[in-house]
């Protein structure tokens, strides 16, 4: 595989929960249903079977190292969401992603819906291949990316989960991706979160994804809570105990915002409530919001949509974060061509 290397390591300020890692699926050709919690339908997956091809036969550009730095810190996206990122429309997504897949740097499921057997949009995963190839180009040791993405393939019980996790900044990119004083600079999936505070020997809350979103007066950390209403109260007690353990007085600490995105309003009224019982207002910390997925459909993340206690609604742009740095807002996420304004970094670099 041949590209240009320019290695550079993710860099990023605080974070939330600690991951769970549960139940390995059987045979990664077969037809696999994916119960969601909280939902009626069922995925069913098909993993393509992927080509042996010999190495050295193919040349990856920026972009598809790109897409595949994105697959190792997100594990999984679909088509639609990658289109979003990287692509301007969807002959071209789907052309490329074609041959990333028949060299066998990523794997694909199929997608059904039941009941109906409503077809969806592809999900993509990097393979072993894609990992090695990847390691290479960043010129770092393979093992942890290889083992990274065997780990996705085989150990998917919250593929459901991440994705609609996922969905949250690929949608911030999408309603930003126009704006010229506006736009997601970072993005760190969870497992990517998990190894800089593994390097760092840290021990943090691990979120469901870290941004920067740069506004025209700041930048603003968030940390995205995806909830899916399974969790107990005293869970959700201890995980907001863990963000405050770990942010108060912490300097800097009112810029990180702490987004609880929940699936009905009963669910937000009850973590509003855990919120005011555990949130200390006369100490540097972080600031807990919370809002529902009908909210966000209707209003998009950008909007009004963040509940934090007070008598009305805010927008991310309106929240604390720290002073404007020289980072430029047209190396956004979703800006065009903006994987090559950091060559070898990737979202979270």
């Amino acid at each position: 595989m041949s590209a240009a290397r320019n290695p550079s390591r993710h860099q990023l300020t605080g974070a939330s929960r600690m991951a769970s890692r549960h139940g390995a699926n059987g045979w990664s050709n077969s037809l696999l249903p994916i119960s969601s919690p909280g939902l009626s339908s069922t995925l069913e997956l098909r993993l393509c079977d992927q080509p042996r091809l010999p190495r050295g036969e193919y040349s990856p550009t920026p972009r598809d190292m790109a897409i595949l730095m994105a697959l190792d810190s997100y594990r999984y996206l679909d088509r639609s969401q990658i289109e979003t990122l990287f692509f301007s429309g969807t002959r071209s997504c789907q052309h490329r992603l074609r041959w990333l897949v028949h060299h066998g740097l990523v794997g694909t499921w199929r997608v059904v819906m039941r009941p109906g057997r409503i077809c969806r949009a592809s999900i993509f995963v990097l393979s072993r291949r894609g990992a090695a190839g990847l390691a290479e180009w960043l010129d770092v040791e393979p093992l942890t990316y290889v083992r990274r993405a065997e780990h996705a393939l085989e150990r998917r019980f919250h593929l459901v989960h991440q994705l609609e996790a996922n969905q949250f900044f690929v949608d911030l990119v999408a309603v930003t991706r126009g704006l010229s004083d506006c736009g997601l600079y970072h993005w760190v999936g969870e497992h990517g979160i998990e190894s800089a505070y593994a390097e760092g020997d840290e021990r943090a809350p691990i979120p469901d994804g870290w941004g920067r979103l740069l506004t025209p007066e700041r930048e603003v950390l968030i940390h995205l809570e995806w909830d899916r209403g399974t969790e107990q109260p005293r869970r959700l007690r201890a995980k907001l105990a863990a963000y405050t353990g770990y942010f108060n007085d912490r300097p800097d600490a009112g810029a990180n915002q702490v987004l609880f995105v929940a699936p009905t309003d009963e669910r937000e009224k009850q973590i509003l409530g855990l919120i005011g019982d555990v949130a200390d207002r006369d100490r540097e910390s972080c600031r807990f919001w919370s809002t529902t997925t009908a909210v966000i459909a209707a209003s998009g993340p950008l909007g009004a949509v963040w509940a934090g206690g007070g008598s009305r609604r805010v927008s991310l742009k309106a929240m604390g974060g720290l002073p404007r740095s020289e980072r430029n807002v047209e190396a956004c996420i979703g800006k065009p061509g903006w994987w090559l304004c950091r060559p070898g970094g990737g979202a979270g670099s």
